[in-house]
């Protein structure tokens, strides 16, 4: 924005020595952000504008070209796939679905199919940087700036004629709205910019720009100092109020249901809701460009020189470094004596004052330890009278907080040596610390130590007046009420091995193990919950923040197990960076009244939602090139694409796979592509679903497609072989009886002839025979 006047100079000048004078009056939220960037596939660090189309896909113009998101993949298109320029300003969907993109040479094309078309049309369109870019419900291209509505007709984009009302005053919205406003609406707003110093020459040269905007019966009045706010009536519009901000404002949208968003240089971002009035200013000093809330509710933030970043859940607060906190990897959590204490390394505990509205100053107390290694904070447990007990790598030591003036506040040791769980019962104060329990009294007098094999024990709780010892070889039962050592291991048929935590309440018991989920122990019956129902099978704590929610710790996030009828049944929710957490690694979980503080090594998030109720399901989408294809050859590949859209799951989607009536079992796939290389001729169906990062299933797709043979594989050609092969069969086996026919035909004429040769000549010697005997008989006598 060209800077006319000293005043403007001034004004940004005081902007970035002095941002939080201007923004005093709001609170700064301090979410979890999802950061993507340059070297995570995006065309560029500097976003423009942000948008989400109707298929529930982001798309991302940049000054290097325009991406399109899906959650965990970036499609990238620039010049050479056929934008008008790789800088891109504006992105909107006509009513066919079709994706426009305003580019720098005030030229417009668009994404059809997979492909970047241009239009024919030489007209240009100019979309100065204070005026948005959006489609009316006749299909035109609509530019809102200063009173009235710029209306680009295309044919070739299948606009609707339809019949100009007026000269001046129709304005269109982006969502199909159409008004038409009366020469005294006109009067009236002129009259109130003329107030403000904002005239048709301060919007031409963007000094002071303005526009109108309307979402469904409210007209806004937006500038870069405030939004005014109108209700439509046909008789005229009556003004609701008045909506003034500060900064050095970049732009002001309107996104979600009746909020609108002001980005700034070095304020973060806006949203304020036009109806109540409740504005809520994200990612301070940083210089924004566009935001959007998605049809999820996520919150999506364009900046300058970062990328973008995505929120799931703003409700989720966060309490970091930018807080106060001293250092983000938190490892124990308590509260005592309205305070909530944080365990870290280096012995450090934070504190902070609960019950404010907004986060107080926090405090640090270093524990001094005689070792500088291995020095963490590994319990807390508020005990009666406000103390708290603080368990380390080197001791055991006691705070009491009942003066509420941390100042007092000095950390008493009990005990040295490490310390690996803390618990009570009555007046006494149990630990572990090495191979033994140690028992202490409530005035912190050692009582009683019971040593132990060398069976590496990790955790200990109270359950019906037993103590039980968790241990990387097993759970064990102490009785310390006795003289001797009493302990012995249970549960051992259940096979419940390397025990890291536990926790019970009056009725039940809850047992946490490294790889085998967690077991919940009630009387005879014992049920275990592992992955993929909760988070991980690998269980770091175990927490029971009312009798019958239990909270499981683990380094994929946090599961929460409501139970109810007597813990016949149960309802289990996840929390995790999906949720709002700034980390999956969670350690530990506290309540105070509604609230929830949960600990992770990028600070403490704070919620008083419980998990994944009622969230969307993901969403599939056939998003490939021959998607539409119905037939193969045999022996071409055969390739599906499909997109599921979960922007809450952050990518972590499962993709599973099956053709109907041929495979029994679902094949899992980390991507949407299913590829078959050699599938036999024939008509089949592939179905594919996605599970999200909850385990919620989306809709099935259906890819119907047949497998055409080849030329020689064609049915009649392979009856006609069959049948040339039969009669060529039959044509030999006959040639060849033929054959032996004539040969035993020959063979029996030959023995024929031999035999009437024979008899021949036996005829002819028997005659000479005779004849020569009667000779001689005629000469004898």
């Amino acid at each position: 924005m060209p800077l006319k006047s000293y005043f403007f100079k001034l004004l940004i000048l005081t902007l970035f020595l002095f941002p939080w004078r201007l923004y005093a009056d709001t609170p700064y939220q301090v979410v979890y952000l999802k950061n993507y960037n340059a070297p995570d596939g995006l065309l560029s660090s500097r976003v423009n504008y942000l948008t989400q189309d109707s298929r529930g896909f982001i798309w991302i113009a940049t000054d290097k070209g325009v991406s399109r998101f899906d959650g965990q993949h970036f499609k990238n298109f620039t010049s050479a796939d056929g934008l008008e320029s790789n800088e891109c300003f504006r992105i909107a969907e006509d009513n066919y679905h079709r994706i426009f993109f305003y580019c720098n040479n005030f030229r417009v094309c668009y994404y059809e199919n997979g492909l970047i078309h241009k239009l024919k049309s030489p007209q240009k369109v100019t979309v100065l940087p204070f005026a948005n870019f959006f489609f009316n419900r006749y299909n035109e291209l609509c530019v809102n700036y200063r009173l009235s509505t710029k209306v680009y007709h295309f044919d070739e984009l299948n606009s609707r004629r339809h019949a100009i009302q007026h000269l001046n005053g129709d304005i269109y919205g982006e969502d199909g709205e159409e008004i038409t406003l009366s020469q005294n609406d006109l009067d009236i707003l002129e009259k109130e910019l003329w107030a403000g110093q904002l005239s048709y020459q301060t919007a031409k040269n963007n000094t002071k720009p303005y526009r109108l905007a309307i979402r469904q019966n409210h007209l806004l009045l937006i500038t870069k100092d405030w939004v005014h706010v109108y209700q439509y009536q046909k008789s005229g519009i009556i003004p609701l109020h008045k909506i003034y901000f500060t900064g050095n404002v970049t732009s002001v949208y309107l996104t979600g249901k009746n909020t609108f968003t002001v980005t700034t240089v070095k304020q973060g971002t806006y949203i304020i809701n036009y109806i109540t009035g409740e504005r809520k200013n994200y990612l301070d000093n940083h210089i924004t460009t566009s935001t959007l809330i998605d049809k999820e509710n996520n919150l999506w933030f364009g900046s300058y020189d970062k990328g973008f970043f995505l929120s799931t859940n703003p409700e989720v607060k966060i309490i970091n470094k930018e807080s106060g906190l001293a250092n983000e990897d938190v490892l124990k959590l308590d509260t005592a004596g309205g305070y909530l204490f944080a365990g870290h390394v280096l012995s450090m505990l934070s504190y902070m004052k609960l019950g404010a509205k907004q986060i107080s100053s926090i405090g640090t107390i270093t524990i001094n330890q005689n070792r500088s290694d291995f020095n963490r904070i590994t319990n807390l447990l508020t005990i009666s009278g406000n103390r708290i007990m603080i368990g380390t790598d080197n001791g055991i030591f006691g705070l009491n907080v009942s003066n509420d003036n941390p100042a007092s506040w000095h950390p008493e040791n009990y005990f040295d040596g490490p310390i690996k769980g803390i618990t009570q019962q009555h007046d006494t104060v149990s630990f572990i610390s090495q191979n033994a329990v140690v028992v202490l009294s409530s005035q912190f007098t050692r009582l009683k130590g019971y040593r132990f094999k060398p069976i590496r024990m990790t955790s200990l709780t109270w359950y019906k007046n037993k103590l039980l010892i968790g241990s990387l070889y097993g759970l064990y039962q102490l009785r310390p009420n006795t003289n001797d050592i009493n302990y012995s291991r249970i549960l051992a048929r259940n096979r419940i091995n390397i025990i890291k935590c536990l926790a019970a309440n009056n009725d039940v018991c809850a047992i946490g193990t490294e790889a085998q989920g967690l077991f919940l122990w009630a009387g005879k019956n014992i049920v275990q919950f592992n992955s993929p129902l909760i988070s991980s099978g690998d269980i770091r704590k175990l927490v029971w923040t009312d009798a019958n929610t239990l909270w499981a710790c683990t380094a994929d996030g946090v599961s929460i197990i409501s139970f109810y009828n007597n813990y016949q049944n149960y309802r289990i929710s996840l929390l995790n960076t999906s949720n709002g957490l700034p980390s999956d690694n969670v350690a530990d979980v506290v309540r105070n009244g509604p609230d929830y503080y949960i600990a992770t090594d990028q600070g403490i998030a704070v919620t008083q939602n419980l998990g994944n109720t009622n969230l969307p399901r993901p969403i599939m989408i056939n998003d490939g090139a021959t998607g539409n294809q119905s037939s193969f050859t045999y022996g071409q590949p055969v390739v599906f694409n499909c997109v599921a859209l979960s922007y809450k799951s952050m990518g972590k989607i499962q993709y599973r796979f099956r053709l109907k009536g041929v495979d029994k079992n679902w094949s899992v796939a980390p991507s949407g592509e299913k590829r078959f290389d050699l599938l036999p001729p024939g008509s089949y169906e592939l179905e594919a679903v996605a599970a999200d990062r909850f385990n919620q299933l989306s809709s099935s797709l259906i890819f119907k497609f047949t497998v055409m043979p080849l030329w020689y594989q064609q049915l009649w050609l392979q009856v006609l072989a069959v049948l040339s092969a039969i009669v060529v069969v039959f044509l030999l086996v006959r040639k060849y009886y033929q054959s032996i026919i004539g040969l035993q035909k020959k063979d029996y004429e030959n023995t024929l002839a031999l035999q009437r040769e024979r008899q021949r000549i036996s005829s002819e010697v028997h005659d000479d025979l005779g004849a020569s005997i009667s000779g001689i008989k005629l000469r004898t006598e």
